[in-house]
């Protein structure tokens, strides 16, 4: 069971709800029984804006070379005829999507809305694999230093 707290004045403070959770629980394990506890600080997850001004930016930059290239969706689809349909950000995304899916922990497929933070950088790391090797279109690293460089 996970129990989350705030440390203040040297000890973990849990809302009244949930210290009475972790006192039943407590009370249920029998004498003798290995227990296994561990800490960690709660890290703030990205936000949606986040995600969606890298996410957006990739798509984005992605759908506009492949419409500068001329390639349509015959493209995603590896369709020997062209289709003439040009590829849309909600045509890469599900290819994206079903090319480098999302896991969580139990093994389902998720969306980038549901990842945390390691799922959602292996999504990018992947989609920017696919999109290099399969179409040539390089999406750069973020520039670390871009503070600096103004």
């Amino acid at each position: 069971m996970k129990f989350v707290g705030i440390k203040k004045q040297n000890k973990v403070i849990y809302p009244p709800v949930i210290a009475e959770e972790r006192r039943k629980c407590w009370a249920r394990i029998l004498d003798g029984t290995e227990v296994e506890t561990s800490f960690m600080v709660k890290r703030k997850d990205k936000s949606d804006k986040q995600l969606g001004a890298i996410w957006g930016l990739m798509i984005s930059t992605a759908v506009n070379i492949m419409e500068d290239r001329g390639y349509d969706t015959s493209f995603i689809y590896n369709w020997s005829k062209p289709t003439g349909i040009a590829v849309t950000k909600g045509d890469l995304c599900g290819f994206l999507y079903t090319a480098c899916p999302i896991r969580n922990k139990a093994g389902q497929i998720i969306t980038l809305s549901k990842a945390n933070t390691e799922q959602a950088a292996k999504f990018f790391d992947d989609a920017r694999n696919v999109l290099a090797s399969q179409w040539a279109i390089c999406i750069a690293d973020p520039n670390p230093n871009w503070r600096t460089q103004i």
